[in-house]
């Protein structure tokens, strides 16, 4: 009996491994100067930190990360010329979600890949169009929304479009070798085959005989009906919905210096682009630009730059805030936006405090410091990861201390790690801890804010003073002595040296002979197959032992535990 539980403990294993996606991101860095610090991605399965994952260089001009997946998911991330943000790349709008690449995996067995230039949607030399069109005026067929053209050999039901948001804007994204060719002609298909209704387009957007012509003057091209990027109505050179004519007035003078750059918006309507909507000096402290859209809900934010070079806004704790951008809806009723740099619209203006001498204070008591590592500081005031700051522990107490002048917004974020957080084995703050028992996080404790990218930051709201900050236990929000509950050490009962007073495990238990390996709850090993196995029979010819009180009783009526 025993065996045919291992088989079948063998054919489970063998499914899960049946399961698995293989995922492959590859980067052609042929027409980039790579940086020293080699080329990086980030992305959401990696906690969007821009040098926590190298790319392997092919030499070929190359780069590629391979991590394996066992479930259906999305996920979005880009590259970075380097390893911090700034050196990322700017993910054109042909291809970008969000303002980052893209890959979705449907959790089964097989491998999935990507290939691009930096900075490009596609590999390099390839072009590619988001097809795009509005169906709001049309009952949509049941055989879908299809794109034929002379791309793709006027297929009329091999390139179908689809609508994810359920906006009524169909699309597809397609990538080809345009050769030569200095344009494209096509037509959208309401439907799969030829005799199902198809655009007869006029010569203000094509050819003369119905189709639409599209000018390949780019390498990564959305197809838009006016310069706010709207969608062509089906069978039309115009778009189903006037756009508005949105104007954002952003009252500057609040902060301690306006950038060299000049100020800039970034948001949902041009696809988070840093450097792509520049607004003009009025010459009072107040910046301007008015901006062609849809009516609709757009999230965006101010940039006191032309880069995420952490000058941007974050809205976190503010009314108009979401996931720290602005959010706001307009109409023909609502088409003017006005608001102070980091307020939201109606507050009132509040200049940014004086510059002053800011002193971080953090508590290494629960951390193992290798010999030669040190703890540094970084945040938006260092440009983050880039310029993180060697902290001291001058006295030799585990209370590591660095003063620096720190000027611009109240708002000051950062956070603690051991080794710069650009080095290889770097440990860095992740925000969440043990708090009483219980898993809490800096929010959830009142030091911090979400970070935008499913993390956290720690945040001091400077006044303008000279301050020295209170102590707090690395990772946590308060000293470490007041976390009398975070004790680590072995949590597991049926260990050698279990500790009760422990809540964190510390991977240090130890088991007797009999014990040799913890398997999970409701299971047991097999000293003989050398595998952990379901346990669902008392009968069962047990050989080893669980690794969960739970069953300890069972396990010690049996005579296999001491």
């Amino acid at each position: 009996m025993k065996h045919l539980f291992s088989f079948l403990a063998a054919a489970m294993l063998a499914s899960a491994a049946w399961a698995q996606t293989t995922v492959t991101l590859t980067v052609d860095m042929t027409n980039e100067d790579v940086s020293m610090d080699g080329v990086h991605v980030a992305g959401n399965f990696q906690g969007w930190d821009p040098a926590a994952t190298p790319m392997t260089d092919n030499g070929d001009g190359t780069w590629s990360h391979t991590f394996t997946v066992d479930s259906a998911a999305t996920y979005q991330y880009k590259y970075v010329n380097g390893n911090a943000w700034g050196t990322d790349e700017s993910v054109p709008g042909a291809c970008a979600f969000d303002g980052n690449r893209q890959i979705s995996v449907d959790g089964m067995m097989g491998e999935v890949s990507s290939l691009a230039c930096f900075g490009n949607c596609a590999a390099c030399g390839m072009t590619t169009v988001r097809f795009r069109v509005d169906m709001a005026n049309e009952e949509v067929s049941p055989f879908g929304v299809h794109v034929a053209g002379d791309f793709q050999g006027w297929d009329p039901a091999g390139t179908e479009l689809t609508d994810e948001d359920g906006d009524m804007v169909y699309e597809t994204i397609q990538s080809f070798d345009a050769d030569s060719a200095d344009q494209i002609v096509f037509k959208f298909i309401n439907g799969s085959d030829w005799t199902d209704p198809n655009e007869l387009i006029d010569v203000a957007c094509g050819d003369g005989t119905g189709n639409r012509v599209l000018a390949l003057d780019a390498s990564d091209i959305v197809l838009a009906a006016n310069e706010a990027g709207s969608a062509y109505c089906f069978n039309s050179c115009e778009t189903c919905v006037e756009p508005l004519a949105v104007t954002f007035n952003i009252d500057m003078s609040v902060v301690a210096s306006v950038s060299e750059n000049g100020v800039h918006l970034a948001g949902s309507f041009q696809g988070w682009d840093p450097a792509g909507t520049p607004l003009s000096d009025n010459g009072d402290g107040t910046w301007s630009v008015t901006v062609e859209m849809e009516p609709g809900t757009y999230e965006f934010k101010v940039i006191n730059s032309n880069a995420w070079d952490g000058n941007e806004e974050n809205m976190e704790g503010s009314g108009c805030n979401n996931g720290g951008n602005r959010i706001a809806t307009f109409d023909a009723d609502n088409n003017v936006y006005e608001a102070c740099f980091n307020t939201c619209p109606g507050e009132s203006c509040t200049p940014d405090p004086d510059p002053a001498d800011i002193t971080f204070r953090v508590n290494m008591a629960n951390q193992e410091l290798a010999e030669g590592q040190a703890v540094f500081v970084w945040g938006g005031f260092t440009g983050w990861q880039g310029g993180a700051i060697e902290m001291t522990d001058a006295d030799g107490d585990g209370i590591w201390e660095h003063t620096e002048n720190i000027s611009g917004g109240a708002n000051v974020d950062y956070k603690y790690s051991i080794g710069h957080p650009n080095d290889e084995g770097v440990i860095e703050e992740d925000g969440v801890y043990v708090l009483d028992g219980d898993t809490t996080n800096w929010v959830a404790a009142g030091c911090g804010v979400d970070n935008g990218f499913g993390g956290y930051n720690r945040r001091h709201v400077r006044s303008g003073l000279a301050e020295v900050l209170d102590v707090v236990c690395f990772n946590a929000c308060s000293d470490c002595d007041d976390l009398t509950s975070q004790i680590s050490g072995c949590t597991d009962s049926i260990a050698t040296n279990y500790d009760a007073d422990a809540v964190v495990d510390d991977d240090s238990c130890v088991y007797n002979d009999d014990c040799s390996l913890a398997c999970g709850p409701g299971t047991y090993w097999d000293a003989t197959d050398q595998l952990c196995l379901p346990i669902i029979s008392a009968d069962l010819d047990l050989d080893g032992c669980v690794g969960s009180s739970d069953l300890l009783e069972l396990l010690t009526q049996f005579g296999l535990c001491n």
